[in-house]
């Protein structure tokens, strides 16, 4: 991600992991649920990322410039580069992360543990899910040519028009 992209996930991230720090208490006990959340949306992009660049829409991607990357292609490639590296990394922080630290500053003590950091690995992966998927939709989803259809209906309506005159 570069750009407006990069400066929202950090944005984004940072606010959650202040509210993280206080939306999850210590009794919380979801990290296998959310390691297996975190591997099957790995698994997601790695089979999506393959498919995509085993298609013939790779062609049409390279030949599409863009101006914050050299292609289009480069994009989806940094999209997924970036959600990726962020979601292993986020599985390796649950395990090394200890269960509670505490951190002094300016004479205020700051609890650190693993429940901080749940809220910012969902919404952080939460929101590459989201660019990525944009991504692809607009990728794949046809353009509708809206100008050449409401010409079509107009004539249609012109047609009908004449035959219940006619009638």
């Amino acid at each position: 991600m570069k750009g407006k992209d990069l400066i929202w996930f950090w944005i984004i991230f940072s606010a959650s992991f202040i509210g993280g720090l206080f939306l999850f208490d210590c009794e919380f006990d979801g990290y296998s649920d959310l390691i297996t959340y975190l591997s099957i949306m790995i698994g997601f992009k790695i089979s999506s990322l393959s498919i995509l660049f085993s298609s013939p829409l790779r062609k049409k991607l390279w030949d599409t410039k863009n101006k914050s990357y050299k292609t289009e292609l480069h994009r989806i490639k940094d999209y997924y580069k970036h959600s990726i590296v962020f979601e292993t990394l986020s599985v390796i922080v649950i395990f090394v992360i200890p269960n509670g630290l505490n951190i002094d500053l300016l004479c205020n003590a700051i609890h650190l543990s693993k429940q901080s950091a749940v809220l910012p690995i969902l919404t952080g992966s939460a929101y590459c899910l989201y660019k990525t998927c944009k991504d692809l939709f607009r990728i794949f989803t046809p353009v509708v040519h809206l100008e050449k259809n409401i010409k079509k209906i107009v004539h249609l309506t012109k047609m009908s028009y004449i035959c219940m005159i006619i009638r």
